[in-house]
């Protein structure tokens, strides 16, 4: 936890999630058993919840239809704290997680696109000292082009970007554009995310870090059980183990989103850029919060720790 309040303005998404597990391999055709629940997900409204969490002030600025699912994540989000700055889009989000019996994730999503202006995305993030943007924001040209446009015309605010799930070189090509135009503060990448926008195939997280270096201040390269790395200059690259958690890994789905809530919460109250001390204990503190958040159900599910709301909202 951190010991006092820093405003953080997120630019990203959510999404009504719908996970699904299945009792065996599905059947072509046929019926299969499977625990199914509902959530609240989208990667920019999962980092938002987790730095709210941890005692953090937080402002989402998001797409959030008036249909039902997003009245519910509305309220959802206002009843754990989040100050949310709707933009008018014409349904929510909605993303189906299937579960392996690993708890690993394959995921099929009906995203809608922030279609506000960049001045009035730049106007809603106003004030705040950090600012995270989400990858999923950057990875379809219009969309990518107003969001790092807003965020150019955001001043003296520390500015991040993680994730992304590129789905093919278009969309890494229109990141990585969308990246070096932000010139971001923190870039933080998976391993396979990072490769995207390389167009290439790094020699682990260790190199994809070095490679990524130019894109950022600071860059972390993660690679889930295999841990992360880290770079800010002059270098070298440097590797952190991943944490262990505790039982077995239930859903993956949103721990990156953790990693990343986790991570900016142990940075944002002090000067920027980090010294490699602060980072790598930043960094591993994150990495506690990523394998946390895979043990427990939804990309939301609560940990230990975690501060509730006064109010907590049921589907």
């Amino acid at each position: 936890m951190v010991s006092r309040a820093v405003s953080v303005g997120v630019v990203g998404d959510c999404a009504l999630d719908v996970t699904v597990r299945p009792e065996g391999p599905l059947l072509a055709g046929g019926d299969r058993r499977a625990s199914i629940a509902l959530s609240p997900g989208g990667q920019g409204a999962n980092v938002a919840v987790r730095l709210a969490r941890r005692g953090l002030s937080v402002r989402l600025v998001l797409a959030l239809g008036t249909d039902l699912a997003g009245t519910w994540i509305g309220e959802h989000l206002a009843a754990e704290g989040v100050e949310v700055v709707p933009m008018p889009a014409r349904r929510t989000s909605t993303v189906i997680a299937l579960l392996d019996a690993a708890g690993e994730r394959s995921m099929l999503n009906h995203r809608v696109p922030l279609a506000a202006g960049a001045g009035r995305i730049a106007a809603a993030l106003s004030g705040a000292r950090w600012i995270h943007c989400s990858g999923y924001l950057i990875r379809d040209r219009p969309e990518a082009r107003r969001v790092a446009e807003a965020l150019r015309r955001v001043p003296g605010s520390v500015i991040s970007v993680a994730g992304g799930s590129f789905a093919g070189r278009e969309e890494a090509a229109a990141a990585r554009d969308a990246v070096e135009t932000i010139h971001p503060d923190l870039l933080v990448m998976g391993r396979d995310e990072a490769a995207k926008l390389l167009d290439a195939r790094p020699r682990g997280a260790l190199d994809a870090a070095r490679r990524l270096a130019g894109l950022a201040t600071v860059v972390i390269v993660t690679s889930g059980t295999h841990g992360s790395a880290g770079w800010l200059p002059p270098g070298p690259a440097f590797a952190v183990p991943a944490a262990r958690g505790r039982g077995r890994i239930v859903d993956a789905t949103g721990a990156g989103d953790a990693y990343v809530a986790a991570l900016i919460a142990a940075l944002a109250d002090r000067a920027w850029p980090p010294d490699a001390a602060r980072l790598r204990r930043a960094m591993r503190a994150a990495s506690r919060a990523g394998a946390g958040a895979a043990r427990v159900l939804g990309a939301q599910g609560r940990v230990r720790g975690e501060r509730r709301p006064a109010t907590v909202d049921r589907p």
